[in-house]
């Protein structure tokens, strides 16, 4: 039983994607007074204290091939302004050289963290339009540009950064970047802005057409590459975000971003080998990065190396015990599901996890696989109540559908049962099986996926499709569907099963008593029970029936089809005594099946008469 995987298209997986920086954001004030209560201690900006002027810098001075480099703004462009900006003797600086020094190392700083700012800027000792502004994008606050010149009405869009959970001025950095676009296309800092503000906005689509123009203007940029493959990959275009992270790591086999997400498209993309090596890379970098603890324990548990996964769970639990994310109550329930084969302690780690998501998808549809598999009660409910709360939400949840499925043929709700499971049939599932001739595909069919693009879990929900339709006495329909999953692959342990139920209930005793025969010697324990359980049916001497019966519980006495079928024998002979001992047993081992209960309770009723 597998649960907790992420689908490589599903919305869930986009939402695990964190913010492009983590800077701590003020809030928005208008007024000076206001200004100066957020202005932080030592900001690299020293102003005189008296009041500052709204006066406008004119930057006649300044050679125009800076103002260029400035208003492309790659961090290329950035360095080589600072360097023709620069002067060897600091009093020989003009106040306009000092404010373009500081726009260059607050661009660099908050726009291009990947980037080093490598030059000094030295303080400005006057007061003017861009002195006031560049303090204010430092606290969070932003201006409306009073100028429409170039960098006067870049420096407040800033804010994307400095302020990075701040939303009201979203509107005017818009409008502020569509006027610089307009007036210069190829800029790569204005595109670049644009393409950040659109992301945040989760306009991903518009985003990734600025983040392209930006690109193309700089291609080898880091900052812009993270942000298209965090767009890519919230698009679903996990091909496209691996092939820029695939690049930047040809270069940088240790770029942190990268690593991450290219390790987060794998996983939405369903290769987790790929992104357990990613997530064991990242791991070896930052110990202590617990979403790629988890990562790489489900990866390990893909592989079979439950010890490993065992052990990463472990190493999270302790030390990221007070952030326990949902992800790792599912994964230690499917652990101890799979490999401790313990649906008790899989169900007391769900238990958990209901207190801390009460309404989640994904713990309600684990908990009711658990509840399924082990015939249990999880938090007061069945494992049917829990996957009709998933399929409330989600009717087309195909793994809800099929634990409703197996709960109500278990309880002899057979009707509804078919209904439910007919719908997927026919509509989907019977178009990725082949046809299947009289002698069938060859043997060499995937085991993983039979041939025709039939996925293992999808052959399943056809078996207990065929288990309802010879319930219900659809021989017709149950016996075509049993033979093309027979046909597509005649090794397959459960095509051989169907394909035996089909010919006992159909009467065909001969075909059916000689493929027992071939497979009984080299069959193992569970499936010699099998064998001996549709055997019995062959017979119609009581004696011949228990014998079959009782060989199949030699091989698996926890087997319930056999048990009922004891009960049912000794029901019909009226030995009341050991009619109650098997069905005791099935109670036992089922203690939600209603209809094993009513019969319980109908036979103490006739025994204490």
């Amino acid at each position: 039983m597998r649960f907790g995987r992420r689908k490589a298209a599903c919305a869930k997986g986009f939402a695990r994607l964190t913010a492009f920086l983590c800077i701590a954001s003020l809030p928005l004030a208008g007024s000076y007074a206001a200004k100066k209560a957020a202005e932080p201690k030592g900001t690299s900006i020293p102003l005189p204290a008296t009041v500052k002027t709204r006066n406008f810098a004119s930057f006649s001075d300044v050679k125009p091939r800076i103002l260029e480099l400035l208003e492309d703004g790659s961090p290329r462009s950035i360095e080589i302004a600072s360097r023709l900006l620069h002067r060897s003797n600091p009093s020989s600086y003009s106040d306009n050289e000092k404010v373009l020094l500081q726009v260059c190392s607050l661009l660099t700083e908050f726009c291009w963290p990947s980037s080093r700012v490598s030059w000094d800027a030295p303080e400005i000792k006057t007061s003017n339009y861009y002195t006031n502004v560049l303090l204010s994008v430092r606290n969070g606050i932003y201006d409306e540009p009073l100028s429409s010149e170039f960098i006067a009405t870049l420096l407040p869009c800033v804010c994307l950064f400095s302020a990075p959970k701040e939303t009201a001025f979203y509107g005017s950095a818009e409008a502020a970047l569509e006027k610089l676009l307009a007036r210069k296309s190829n800029s790569t800092i204005a595109n670049y802005l644009m393409g950040v503000l659109l992301n945040r906005q989760g306009r991903n689509g518009k985003a990734l057409d600025y983040l392209r123009r930006a690109a193309a203007a700089d291609a080898s940029n880091r900052d812009i590459q993270g942000l298209q493959m965090r767009v890519c990959t919230a698009l679903a275009r996990f091909d496209d975000a691996l092939a820029i992270g695939e690049k930047l790591l040809a270069t940088d086999p240790q770029n942190m971003t990268a690593l991450e997400l290219c390790c987060d498209a794998y996983y939405f993309k369903g290769d987790m080998a790929k992104a357990g090596d990613l997530a064991a890379r990242i791991l070896m970098l930052d110990s202590r990065n617990y979403k790629y603890v988890l990562i790489r324990a489900e990866s390990s548990m893909d592989g079979g190396d439950y010890v490993k996964a065992s052990t990463l769970l472990d190493a999270y639990s302790r030390g990221g015990a007070g952030n326990r994310e949902k992800q790792y109550f599912l994964l230690r329930a499917r652990l101890q599901s799979e490999w401790n084969k313990s649906d008790a302690s899989a169900a007391e780690t769900l238990g958990q996890a209901l207190l801390a998501y009460p309404d989640d998808s994904e713990i309600q549809l684990a908990a009711a696989k658990v509840a399924s598999n082990g015939n249990m009660k999880l938090a007061g409910k069945t494992a049917l109540e829990f996957a009709r709360l998933v399929l409330r939400k989600d009717a087309a949840n195909r793994e809800a559908v099929q634990v409703c499925i197996a709960e109500l043929a278990k309880e002899g709700s057979y009707e509804e049962a078919y209904q439910l499971s007919s719908s997927f049939v026919k509509q989907g599932l019977l178009k990725t099986l082949p046809a299947g001739g009289p002698t069938g595909v060859p043997a060499a069919a995937s085991k993983a996926g039979l041939s025709g693009g039939l996925s293992a879990g999808d052959a399943g929900f056809l078996h207990t499709h065929i288990d309802i339709c010879v319930a219900l006495g659809k021989f017709d329909e149950a016996t075509s569907l049993a033979t093309r999953l027979y046909n597509t692959d005649r090794t397959d342990t459960e095509a051989r099963k169907s394909y035996i139920k089909v010919l006992v209930a159909t009467g065909r005793k001969a075909d059916a008593q000689d493929m027992i025969a071939s497979l009984m010697a080299d069959a193992d324990a569970s499936l010699k029970s099998f064998l001996y359980y549709e055997q019995s049916f062959l017979y119609t001497d009581d004696k011949t029936v228990v014998a079959q019966l009782r060989s199949s519980l030699t091989q698996n006495p926890r087997n319930t089809d056999a048990l009922t079928r004891l009960y049912e024998v000794y029901y019909n002979k009226q030995d009341w005594k050991k009619a109650q001992y098997y069905l005791k047993q099935v109670v036992a081992l089922n203690p939600t099946n209603k209809k094993a209960l009513a019969m319980s309770k109908k036979l103490d009723k006739i025994i204490n008469n």
